[in-house]
This record gives C-alpha cells, sequence and structure tokens, in this order.
C-alpha cells in the first residue's frame, strides 16, 4: 500500500510539473539601477511570478546596466545569452524600428494621448515583434524628457552652443541633432555619469525620474522647460525561450507581464512628478523657453518626422498615429466643453 502511495503521489507531482513546465531561469536585463522604481516594481514582478506558476519560472535580472548599453543587450538576446529585457525606445528599435515613431518631439502633450495611441497600437506592435523573434510583454515607459546643461538653454541657439550628450546609436536621435543643427556626443548611455564628471559632455536628456536614479541630476545646474518628447518603454523576451515553457506557463508569463506594465507606467509618472521637487530642493534652477523658440523646436520637428519616413516607420504608421492623437484631442476637447 506504501509503495502504491508513493507512486500516486509521484504521478501527481509530475503531472503538475508536466503542466507548469520545467523550472527556468530566465535572464533579464535592464537599464535601471537597484533600489529604483523600476527594480523594485520588477522585483515584485518576479516574486508574482514564481508564485504564479509555482516556481516553473523565475527572472534572473540584471539591473543597472552590468550587461551593457542596451544596444549590447539586444545583440546578447539575438544570439541567446540573455532571454529578456526592460528596454526604452533605443534598445526596442534596434528590433523594431518602427517603434521610435512614439518618441518623436513634441508628438504629445499629455499621458492620456500617449495612452490613446499606445493602447491601439499595442496589437500591431505585438505583431512587428514577433515576426524578428521576440515576443511583446508589455508597455512600460521612462516618461517627459526634459534637457539638462550646466548653462540655461531656452533658445535654438543655445542648443548649439552646448556639448550635448547623445545615445550612440540612436538614429532618431543622430536625425533630431542634425536638424536642429547640434554637434552632439556619441556615448553609450552607461558612459554619461562618466563623461559629465570629466566635463566630455555639460548636457544630456532624459526625464527627470532617470536623472536621479542614474545621477546625472549631480553634475547640472539647469533643466529646461518643456519638455521635448516621452521616453517609451516595453518589456520583451526571446521567442525561443518563451517557446520553451509549456503553454500554461506562457499564458501566466503574460498575464502576469501585462498587469505589472501597467503597475509600472502608474509609478513612474507619480515617481516622474514628484522627481521634479527633488530636482529643485538639490538645487537645479528650471528656466523655461519663449514660446517663439519652442515653435522654431515644433516647425523643425515636423520636417524630421517626414524625413524619417521610409528610415524609422512608414508614412501610414505616421499618419495613424497623427489621427490618433488628433482624434483624442477632440474627443478630450469635447467631453471638457459638455461639462
Amino acid at each position: 500500500m506504501k509503495k502504491i502511495g508513493f507512486m500516486v503521489l509521484w504521478m501527481m507531482l509530475s503531472g503538475l510539473s508536466d503542466a507548469m513546465g520545467a523550472a527556468q531561469e530566465i535572464k533579464m536585463a535592464i537599464l535601471a539601477p537597484e533600489g529604483t522604481t523600476w527594480m523594485n516594481i520588477m522585483n515584485q514582478f518576479n516574486a508574482e511570478l514564481e508564485k504564479e506558476t509555482k516556481g516553473a519560472v523565475k527572472f534572473k535580472i540584471y539591473a543597472g546596466g552590468v550587461l551593457g548599453d542596451e544596444i549590447d543587450v539586444v545583440r546578447k538576446m539575438r544570439i541567446g545569452q540573455v532571454h529578456a529585457g526592460g528596454f526604452t525606445g533605443v534598445g526596442l528599435g534596434q528590433i523594431v524600428p518602427a517603434v521610435r515613431v512614439l518618441e518623436l518631439p513634441f508628438l504629445f502633450n499629455n499621458e492620456s494621448e500617449i495612452d490613446a495611441v499606445t493602447s491601439q497600437l499595442k496589437s500591431y506592435y505585438e505583431a512587428e515583434f514577433e515576426k524578428k523573434g521576440f515576443v511583446f510583454l508589455g508597455w512600460a515607459e521612462a516618461g517627459f524628457v526634459n534637457v539638462y546643461a550646466n548653462k540655461p538653454v531656452t533658445t535654438l541657439e543655445d542648443l548649439k552652443k552646448i556639448k550635448m550628450w547623445a545615445w550612440e546609436g540612436d538614429p532618431l536621435v543622430k536625425a533630431l541633432a542634425s536638424a536642429y543643427g547640434v554637434v552632439p556626443v556619441s556615448l553609450a548611455i552607461t558612459d554619461v555619469l562618466t563623461s559629465l564628471q570629466t566635463r566630455l559632455i555639460d548636457s544630456f536628456y532624459a526625464p527627470p525620474l532617470a536623472a536621479i536614479a542614474l545621477q546625472w541630476f549631480t553634475k547640472v545646474k539647469y533643466m529646461t522647460e518643456p519638455y521635448l518628447a516621452n521616453a517609451t518603454g516595453a518589456l520583451i523576451m526571446t521567442k525561443s525561450q518563451f517557446k520553451k515553457l509549456s503553454l500554461e506557463v506562457q499564458g501566466v508569463v503574460k498575464k502576469v507581464s501585462e498587469k505589472y506594465s501597467k503597475i509600472i507606467i502608474a509609478a513612474t509618472r507619480k515617481d516622474n512628478q514628484s522627481s521634479y521637487a527633488v530636482l529643485q530642493k538639490h538645487g537645479i534652477q528650471f528656466v523655461k523657453a519663449p514660446d517663439a523658440e519652442v515653435q522654431k523646436l515644433k516647425e523643425v520637428s515636423v520636417k524630421v518626422q517626414k524625413a524619417l519616413v521610409g528610415k524609422l516607420y512608414d508614412q501610414a504608421l505616421l499618419d495613424r498615429v497623427l489621427s490618433i492623437v488628433e482624434s483624442h484631442r477632440k474627443k478630450m476637447s469635447s467631453a471638457k466643453i459638455s461639462k
């Protein structure tokens, strides 16, 4: 009887193992350092995923860029050294360049416009990443981007006089710098802090939360308003690694990822807002570009939008994004009038 009982127990455990799949440790890279909002949430995400899959899946998260810049991580994912990652638009754009349409300057006025576009284009991007051998797990976000410098930057001429960092290998920033007449210093994101310390550069662009998390803000004195663009992001996994999971586990991974995608975005937005006060507390002076100068920047940005058609995205996608934004603005305007 004991032998039969043991066999039944063994079969039950085997069935559970077959249902959930063999234990998988998935290597994930993320630029955010330990202790930041993003990493705290990713650790919660990891704990829930392990619980929901009964230990079948656990991420081993490499934080703070220890596996290299995002471009390096994408390369490592393609050869199987890394299985998943949390990326900004720069890394995502190495796989699906059309993601960068979401980071065009002055495209969005507020977060509800971002949500309108990303929700309607989610299935499109899921299909595009699938074609390239990746599974799109959910949107993330770095937030609205400002310019930071060691001297006030309020005009287009001011921009031309600073040593501005440009993310190495980023075609969007390269196109913008060229259009604005700026000569950028191309560096991997992991080299920015050192380059600020050595004065190789004296300015950078980033959302406020990132400027604080990466400690870049300690090396500058000014932040320019308004913000230029929104830095998007997403969680992705290689399709080859995803397929190693059982169908049941795949479903759990997608469900938990979608849940924490929303949590990350909400927390990032909240912390970005509170980060402005932190910057001011630490002596960062906010300077505002005059309306006339902002209009100049916007006019140049429209030219860049058109110039990147056929290079990063097609005209149909650009038109679709602009249409969604315009439609959302009209909807919000009508809602205000009705009140």
